[in-house]
């Protein structure tokens, strides 16, 4: 997806690249979810402004995976074309007078409208204002950045190893 979307080689290429893609992987995860669970109360628990916790790890293992990605630490298999690109990005980004941009500093920059953009895809259906505003604010990249219960948070669930994700 990411190789479709990034035609250009800048950064702001990229982080559209990954929003768009970030969304699509999610608005198909959730429909996924949805049939893997009979319908269940998935769409009525959304519907009422809250995203059902199973279905919030699997957006966390999603935005990790993109996070492995632009860091060039997926571990994924048939990914090397859009490492390069990706890498291209970075390493072009000083072209032309520019900053030189490391793949953590764009992370730390894009990340957060990444997992917006995750939370836009997810809510697309939801049609009243107020839930969908409750959800785009309760799961905010920043308060999902506390730390919860014990829980870790999303950036710390991020960053852990591929391997060891997939363990957890």
């Amino acid at each position: 997806c990411i190789f479709k979307h990034l035609t250009k080689k800048t950064s702001d290429d990229l982080r559209e690249a990954f929003i768009k893609c970030a969304a699509a992987e999610t608005f198909f995860l959730w429909h996924k979810y949805k049939k893997d669970k009979n319908g269940g109360d998935a769409d009525t628990k959304l519907n009422s402004g809250t995203i059902p916790e199973d279905f919030k790890r699997q957006m966390f293992y999603t935005f990790g995976d993109f996070r492995d990605l632009c860091l060039g630490k997926d571990i994924g298999t048939d990914v090397d074309t859009v490492k390069s690109n990706i890498r291209e990005v970075f390493e072009n980004s000083n072209r032309n007078g520019g900053t030189t941009i490391t793949a953590e500093h764009w992370w730390d920059e894009n990340g957060p409208l990444i997992w917006h953009g995750m939370l836009c895809a997810l809510t697309q259906g939801v049609t009243n204002r107020e839930k969908k505003t409750k959800i785009k604010n309760d799961y905010s990249y920043d308060e999902l950045n506390k730390s919860q219960n014990g829980n870790a948070s999303l950036e710390d669930f991020a960053s852990k190893p591929q391997f060891l994700r997939w363990m957890i």
